[in-house]
C-alpha cells in the first residue's frame, strides 16, 4: 500500500509545518490548506444506463460545503465521471469562489488528465468544444485537478451513487442521510489535526 505525504501533496507543504504524516493513500481524505477548498467529484454507472452524478466539497477542517447528485442517463463511464466533474459548475458557491483556491479530485485517471490538460492549454489554439465546457473553471482562483483513489473519494461515490435515485443539494449536515454522515465522519476521524 503507498503511503502520501499530506505536506508534499498540499499546494503548499508550508500549511502543514513540521507535522508531516505518512498514511495509506487508498484510505485517506487529505484536507486542503488553509481558506482553499476541495472538491471531490464522482459518477456511478448502472447496467440499464442509468448513472449519477456527485460531488462534495469541504474546507480545510471536513466541515462540508456543498454535497450535490443528481441522475443522468448514460452508457459511457468516463463520460459520466466527466458529467460529474462539468456538474460543479452549477453549484458554485460564493464560499469557492472566494476561496484562495480549489483543489479538484475525481478517480477516473482519464477525466482528471483531461481536465489538467485543458487547464493548461495554450489560449492561442482553438479549443474543443469539451474544453469550452471546462471554461468556468477559469472564474475560479489557483484550481488544482488531482486523480486519488476510489477509497479516497468514497464521500462523492455515495452522492454518485445516491444521485442515481435522488436530485439533490446539500449544504448542512442535518439534511444529510446517516450513510453520508457515517462516510463524514469516517473521513473526519481519519484526517489530521490542522
Amino acid at each position: 500500500m503507498e503511503n502520501i505525504d499530506c505536506a508534499s501533496t498540499s499546494p503548499s507543504g508550508r500549511y502543514w509545518g513540521s507535522n508531516r504524516l505518512h498514511r495509506p493513500l487508498s484510505i485517506f481524505w487529505c484536507p486542503p490548506p488553509p481558506e482553499w477548498i476541495k472538491i471531490n467529484v464522482d459518477g456511478a454507472l448502472l447496467t440499464n444506463n442509468g448513472a449519477g452524478i456527485g460531488l462534495t466539497a469541504r474546507d480545510r477542517h471536513g466541515t462540508l460545503v456543498l454535497a450535490a447528485g443528481s441522475g443522468i442517463m448514460h452508457w459511457d463511464p468516463g463520460q459520466v465521471e466527466l458529467e460529474a466533474l462539468l456538474s460543479l459548475r452549477r453549484f458554485l458557491t460564493p464560499a469557492m469562489l472566494e476561496a484562495k483556491g480549489i483543489i479538484i479530485e475525481g478517480d477516473c485517471k482519464n477525466v482528471i488528465d483531461f481536465c489538467r490538460r485543458t487547464l493548461q492549454r495554450s489560449t492561442w489554439s482553438t479549443p474543443t468544444i469539451m474544453e469550452q465546457e471546462l471554461a468556468f473553471l477559469a472564474e475560479l482562483n489557483n484550481v488544482m485537478v488531482r486523480h486519488i483513489p476510489r477509497e479516497a473519494n468514497r464521500l462523492a461515490d455515495y452522492c454518485a451513487k445516491y444521485g442515481m435515485y435522488n436530485t439533490f443539494v446539500w449544504t448542512d449536515r442535518m439534511v444529510a442521510p446517516p450513510e453520508f454522515l457515517e462516510i463524514l465522519q469516517a473521513d473526519l476521524d481519519g484526517m489530521p489535526n490542522v
